[in-house]
């Protein structure tokens, strides 16, 4: 009787660790193929006028482009804030002569989407150092209001 009992009791415990093992499923937001297109489409204009604005250092435009919040992870390794990375353009300690991306992978989530890919960046500083060449890119954005705002990005040198 108690080695019944005493396997009962290993089996039930057995089961309950199982369950709490089972594989997490991704939570998505419904998407569709025609949403993430025009996402797509959407964060490729937004791409094209977020570079067009660091070559000019176009202040206005990248107040509205980067999120209140926003933070850039710099090739450094350095978390930079809005305020740290116009502060940089302003004085010359960073900036740009050309910026060539390609997107890898867009994932969308609501209103949330993440683009990845591969940047090319020529005439570059960064803390007034010489840093062109080709990086890896995480960018995260964020629709609110009508428009795509940058909350997040990181760069990654790529050595060859």
């Amino acid at each position: 009787m108690k080695s019944t009992l005493f396997v009962t009791f290993l089996l039930i415990l057995t089961c309950a660790f199982g369950v709490g093992q089972e594989g997490r499923k991704p939570v998505d937001s419904p998407k569709s193929e025609t949403n993430s297109q025009a996402v797509g489409e959407d964060l490729e204009k937004r791409s094209k006028e977020y570079s067009d604005a660091l070559t000019k250092r176009d202040i206005a435009a990248l107040e509205k482009i980067w999120a209140d919040d926003y933070t850039f992870i710099n090739p450094q390794g350095e978390l930079v804030t809005k305020a740290e990375r116009i502060a940089n353009l302003k004085s010359g300690a960073t900036e740009f002569q050309a910026i060539g991306s390609r997107r890898e992978k867009l994932h969308v989530h609501g209103n949330v989407a993440v683009d990845i890919g591969r940047v090319t960046l020529h005439g570059t500083k960064y803390g007034g150092q010489e840093s062109s060449g080709e990086y890896r890119y995480t960018d995260v954005w964020l629709k609110a209001g009508g428009s795509w705002q940058l909350l997040a990005n990181q760069i990654t040198l790529i050595r060859k």
